[in-house]
């Protein structure tokens, strides 16, 4: 099998909290000499999920790959000549995932993104499934002797950790000259403001915001599901944003479980699991205050761009 076409939503869902995965598509149409197919409106309709067996008939016939942003589907993915990889998977009880692995029957091989789902669902005996990582784009690679100017102490973006927030709270309380920028909002429109809550940026993008963490020296960060901070049913999986922050040479100031995820990705190599505040008070001070190791966040990165993920994307066909 040799994919020719990379199916897409964008078409459908063109908003900007969604680039990310059309980068990835991007640099996948790139590595395969393989053009987009597009998933059109009348194939996101309500009733569309109920009409798998109509919309399988619809989508394309070429050998293709695409993302599934959740397990609910609606493109009609149930094919042989199609790879599908699931990006949010949060089903736990097994008689749920059966249900959900009985849809894609058709399918040689399921990936998902997430390491700990992978060994849950093979856990199960469920013998299509394959690990595909997720990453970021090679936009965004570390060149050699490239350093980002630090303009400021710390980058808040996102939905934030409770136990982190409490830290924080206290911690600015206590270092009134930290320097930092924060997504804020204004007339239900997303911006970022600085310590002083002057406006940085009146706009929010992918480009302003890759910009942004870019000149911060450290920023916080959670896996989904620690601490309550979403319900995840029970998973807590490493998210791209960790891969943004290692990319911009930034200190990660972390918490997240043990599990096939963290250690997959190697958390614990950058920053322990922030039990206590005097902990996340000493990792903050040292981020203000030193460089990271670029050299191994350069290293690093080599593993988790987009092109590392096309190459297991090759083996896992190759071994079809």
């Amino acid at each position: 099998m040799k994919i020719t076409t990379i199916v897409s939503n964008r078409k459908i869902d063109p908003h900007h909290a969604n680039d990310l995965v059309y980068e990835w598509e991007d640099e996948l149409c790139t590595y395969f000499q393989a053009p987009l197919s597009f998933n059109h409106p009348w194939k996101n309709q309500r009733y569309s999920k109920y009409l798998p067996f109509v919309l399988n008939w619809l989508q394309t016939n070429q050998p293709a790959f695409a993302y599934e942003m959740c397990t609910m589907r609606h493109n009609g993915n149930n094919k042989r000549n199609i790879i599908p990889c699931i990006i949010d998977f949060y089903i736990r009880q097994p008689w749920k995932v059966r249900l959900w692995y009985a849809q894609y029957w058709r399918n040689k091989v399921i990936c998902v993104s997430s390491r700990e789902v992978y060994e849950y669902l093979h856990g199960l005996g469920l013998s299509k499934i394959r690990h595909l990582p997720l990453s970021i784009s090679n936009k965004y690679a570390l060149a050699e002797g490239t350093q980002y100017e630090k303009k400021f102490d710390l980058f808040i973006a996102g939905r934030q950790n409770p136990i982190l927030k409490q830290y924080l709270t206290r911690y600015l309380a206590e270092h009134p000259d930290i320097t930092f920028v924060r997504r804020d909002f204004k007339d239900g429109a997303a911006i970022y403001v600085n310590e002083k809550n002057e406006i940085v940026s009146p706009t929010d993008s992918r480009e302003i915001y890759i910009s942004l963490i870019r000149q911060a020296r450290a920023c916080l960060y959670s896996t989904p599901g620690i601490d309550g901070s979403r319900n995840t049913n029970g998973y807590s999986q490493v998210t791209p944003h960790f891969l943004e922050i290692i990319a911009a040479g930034c200190h990660p100031l972390l918490r997240y479980p043990d599990n096939a995820d963290t250690r997959y990705y190697e958390l614990p190599s950058f920053c322990p699991h922030l039990e206590t505040y005097e902990q996340f008070a000493a990792a903050l001070d040292r981020a203000r205050t030193t460089d990271v190791d670029w050299e191994k966040h350069r290293e690093y990165m080599q593993k988790h761009y987009t092109s590392s993920v096309a190459k297991q994307l090759e083996q896992i066909i190759a071994e079809l």
